[in-house]
């Protein structure tokens, strides 16, 4: 199983995504409105798409270009973020 620290070093851009998700985690906190559907449809996913998983260029990393690395950096990210926000995330 790949880890959230492999995918970062081989990709080291999923750092700075993991950055930004730790800064909206904070604004859910203080957010009434914040959804994580809109987050996750127009900002996320599309961050994600071109680092991790079947959209990614292999490269130098192809075992970035799998479904288990994009299903470990998404349950990474998502688990950043409020108990309960991104259940259904995929």
């Amino acid at each position: 199983m790949i880890t959230w620290p492999e995918l970062a070093a081989a990709e080291p851009r999923l750092a700075e995504l993991e950055e930004a998700v730790r800064l909206e985690a904070a604004t859910v906190e203080v957010d009434p409105m914040w959804s994580f559907s809109i987050y996750w449809s127009r900002t996320l996913r599309p961050a994600i798409k071109p680092l991790v998983g079947w959209e990614r260029d292999t490269g130098a990393a192809p075992q970035l270009h799998t479904e288990e690395a994009w299903h470990a950096a998404i349950s990474y990210l998502i688990g950043l973020l409020p108990a309960g926000e991104g259940l259904w995330a995929s």
